[in-house]
């Protein structure tokens, strides 16, 4: 729901998390690919699974700019490795067994979600250079890359027919 990378949230802090005061959210900031400062929305249901997961990991719930303790602790409260992170993920999506998971023949990782934010995103109506912008792609090319089936799909020349002439 924030379209970053895995290794963004595995190296954030709960420090970095703030309520910012002009729009009434929670936000997320921190230094992400190629050292690009980004400052994310954190969406009202995505904070809340924030709060139980930390929650059952027993560490503080209350925002702390001086916390540097991370965002998703580790059972033993210390910072996930990315890769760590990314199998955790792996794995729990895999127990969900999902009807869909089984026509994959790929795994799917926590990248997917980057490319789930993009085109959801396009689906609801953003443009392709706030999709490359929120992503943090340079390259309009490859935030093309990540809505090639959707834009593909909007250009369906059936779409153009208009029902009640059938």
């Amino acid at each position: 729901m924030t379209g970053l990378r895995v290794q963004e949230i595995a190296k954030a802090s709960w420090g970095d998390v703030y309520l910012d005061s002009l729009s009434g959210h929670y936000r997320l900031r921190g230094v992400g690919k190629g050292g690009k400062k980004f400052d994310k929305l954190l969406h009202p249901s995505l904070y809340e699974r924030i709060l139980a997961f930390r929650e059952r990991r027993h560490v503080s719930t209350a925002l702390n700019s001086s916390d540097q303790g991370p965002l998703f602790p580790t059972k033993d409260g210390w910072y996930y490795q990315y890769k760590n992170l990314s199998n955790y993920i792996v794995r729990i999506i895999e127990r969900t067994e999902l009807p869909f998971l089984k026509e994959r023949n790929d795994r799917i990782t926590p990248h997917y979600f980057r490319h789930f934010y993009a085109i959801y995103s396009r689906q609801q109506g953003a443009d392709i250079f706030l999709i490359q912008k929120e992503l943090g792609h340079s390259d309009c090319k490859t935030t093309e890359r990540y809505l090639e089936k959707v834009l593909q799909r909007e250009q369906e020349i059936g779409l153009m027919w208009k029902e009640q002439d059938f």
